[in-house]
């Protein structure tokens, strides 16, 4: 029996197995013809094996061995009238109709009743989804063979079975669509078995092949393309926005990739609706396995050979040099996606790639600079390879260290700046040098001088960083307007706008800092004062600290009156600086004094509570208290975190740059200032306590 298919046979399969178990071949059309003839010495055949074990059927409520399909069954609608069948319809397709619990014949030849062979249109509640949907969509294999055998014995045959089959839902998917997204392979075999030109039939320009290829269902979508082959039809590999299966296959691995690539090498160089080809997409996810190893300066990639981005580059290499929509290169999508080995691999092949500019004239180094790809940028600024580009600029005369001035991001600055090849003497088309960016990046106003703005100034600064061709005292002179004119007139009040709004802004500003570093303030005060008469230790009969005569003790009680007398300090400078009737000036300066004096009271009361510890757990505990009191400094570590991690960023820059001597002079100089600002509560405490145990010996 002809197919509708333009008149071809589907493919022999093995597909069908007798009562026994032994496997024949059969297309579609003898399978059907095999269960018509009365006088088959085999007593049934069946579809697939599944349906050679007892089965319970949930709807029916018992187990089942499945009937032979050329025996009419039980027909549970055969005591209906077909009045009564009529004006019961409507309920029984909303109720009966759902195959949930359903695997027995009788179940499906009630539902191919009901839907008139599984030609009626679906129930729009069920978003259009057929018995063959749903049977997909519970991968239930059963009661979709019998459903599929019952439609084929009707009269039209393997013709019923193949529109069955092509019924779209509101989704525009045919059951195979479904049957792939589960991953059911044996139910998707069965349909290619019964039309295998159902392939060809895409879900909003989606192919079968492709949306099992972008699943990563490798056996489903050798189980499509061999179908469609066997047919010697046009296989389809479309996918959404004029993607194809290969755009896909590499977001999947190498195997797939490879797998995609022989079925055909043309679809390397298709590019979708954006201009990407697959080599975009391979380079910008992370693939592996892979092991990158340094060797004499030089990284090499082991395991690149199953690797998407070099089978690419290997079926054509002239993709490398191919840009999208927007004129980037995949050496550009690698460099945005911080995916330095598709960067080695795209190197290896096609060492062009490198100096290649897209059309704002970026190189990988600026894209990779622009996105924080930090992985990349170091690993540029560590080879010698990429030198030629350290220093390129792009259309607005940008190198990357301009655009990393810009972006305020210190680590990147200062890894860039490690690289002496790097200059700092670049202007860009507004004849600004990095130096110049720094300056007009910094915010105006009260700010924190831990921030990156004036980081980044202070350490272009302290590597001899100069300003270019731009003038700036000229610069603000032009700004302030000249006597006489309305146009005068009218930037003298612009300004004085401006700087009414800044002076609000800054006045808030104060106001929000005062009240957060008031409420530590007054925290550290109440626990010092409490402290203070609730010594460590209690007291004796007199009243006198127990612990009294010691030097620890006497240490303790300077660390915490210390506390105190700083926190104090602190609350009194607060109340100034978050007054509004007084100048900004002088708020800014209490303000500065108090997070002086706070920031002191924290270290005090560090040392308070590892004296007090001490204290108490001496006598009995010796080695515990030692590890409390070792680990206490641990919050100032913290609390100096930035500007320990500024030191260390501009560290090895300055070594390279200025020099060891100099490195060494200014590193000395600023950490022995900050352990003087930082640590000059401990040499009150401890010269106290050593002072008046000295007297006491004596």
């Amino acid at each position: 029996m002809a197919s509708s298919n333009g008149g071809q046979h589907s493919p022999q399969r093995t597909l069908i197995v007798s009562k026994s178990g032994a496997k024949e071949d059969h297309t579609f059309d003898s399978y059907i013809e095999k269960l018509k003839d009365p006088h088959c010495k085999q007593p049934y055949v069946v579809m697939h094996p599944v349906l050679l074990k007892p089965i319970f059927c949930s709807h029916c409520r018992r187990w089942v061995r499945q009937e032979d399909l050329s025996t009419p069954a039980k027909d549970r609608l055969s005591s209906d009238s077909p009045a009564d069948i009529e004006q019961e319809l409507p309920v029984r397709r909303a109720n009966d109709l759902a195959l949930e619990g359903r695997s027995c014949l009788s179940c499906a030849q009630e539902i191919c009743k009901m839907t008139r062979y599984l030609q009626d249109p679906a129930p729009a509640s069920w978003g259009g989804d057929t018995p063959l949907h749903q049977a997909a969509v519970s991968r239930n294999l059963p009661i979709f063979c019998h459903l599929i055998t019952l439609v084929g014995k009707e009269n039209g045959g393997h013709g019923l079975a193949v529109l069955a089959l092509r019924k779209t839902n509101d989704r525009k998917e045919t059951a195979l669509h479904v049957a792939i997204r589960t991953g059911d392979r044996d139910m998707v075999e069965l349909m290619l078995w019964v039309d295998p030109q159902l392939a060809q039939i895409e879900c909003h320009d989606t192919s079968a092949i492709y949306l099992a290829v972008s699943l990563g269902r490798k056996d489903i979508a050798e189980a499509l393309h061999d179908a469609s082959s066997a047919t010697c039809s046009v296989v389809s590999y479309s996918g959404p926005s004029d993607q194809n299966a290969l755009h896909a296959a590499v977001l999947h691995g190498g195997a797939m990739t490879k797998e995609v690539l022989r079925w055909n090498p043309d679809l390397v160089t298709r590019q979708d609706r954006n201009g990407s080809s697959p080599l975009h997409f391979a380079v910008s996810v992370v693939q592996g396995p892979y092991v990158v190893v340094t060797l004499c300066g030089k990284r090499h990639v082991y395991g690149e050979k199953n690797q998407p981005t070099r089978q690419l580059l290997d079926a054509d290499s002239s993709m490398a040099y191919r840009e999208d929509n927007e004129g980037l290169f995949p050496v550009h999508i690698a460099a945005m996606g911080n995916h330095t080995v598709s960067i080695l691999i795209l190197l290896r092949r096609c060492p062009g790639c490198m100096g290649l500019r897209d059309r704002q004239g970026r190189t990988l180094l600026h894209v990779a600079v622009q996105n924080k790809a930090s992985i990349v940028v170091r690993g540029v600024c560590e080879s010698e390879r990429f030198a030629p580009i350290l220093n390129i600029r792009d259309k607005d005369g940008n190198t990357a260290l301009h655009l990393a001035v810009d972006a305020q991001d210190i680590w990147m600055v200062c890894v860039l700046l490690r690289n002496r090849a790097v200059c700092l003497e670049l202007s860009n088309m507004k004849g600004q040098t990095a130096l110049d960016v720094a300056k007009s990046r910094i915010r105006q106003g009260f700010f924190y001088a831990g921030n990156p703005d004036k980081e980044i100034y202070k350490t272009l600064v302290t590597l001899g960083a100069k300003h270019g061709t731009l003038n700036w005292d000229r610069l603000v002179k032009n700004r302030i307007p000249q006597p006489g004119g309305p146009k005068a007139d009218d930037d003298e009040h612009a300004r004085k706008e401006a700087d009414k709004l800044l002076e609000k802004e800054e006045s808030d500003k104060l106001t929000s800092s005062t009240q957060t570093l008031g409420i530590g303030s007054v925290l550290i005060a109440t626990v010092t004062f409490g402290a203070s008469f609730a010594l460590p230790g209690g007291n004796i009969a007199d009243g006198s600290p127990t612990l009294a005569g010691k030097w620890y003790f006497d240490a303790f009680v300077v660390a915490n009156t210390l506390a105190f007398i700083c926190s104090s300090a602190a609350i009194v400078g607060l109340m100034y600086s978050g007054m509004a009737m007084v100048t900004l000036p002088f708020r800014r300066f209490h303000f500065n004094t108090s997070l002086f004096f706070a920031s002191s009271s924290v270290t005090c009361l560090t040392a308070a509570f590892a004296l007090g510890i001490y204290l108490l757990l001496a006598p009995v505990a010796r080695s515990t208290a030692i590890l409390i009191c070792a680990i206490c400094p641990l919050v100032l570590i913290y609390k100096n975190m930035e500007f320990l991690r500024g030191r260390a960023l501009v560290s090895v820059p300055m070594r390279r740059r200025r020099g060891f001597r100099v490195w060494l002079v200014s590193t000395a100089r600023l950490v022995l200032f900050g352990l003087v600002v930082e640590l000059w509560p401990f040499a009150v405490i401890f010269g106290w306590a050593g002072h008046l145990r000295q007297r006491r010996h004596g």
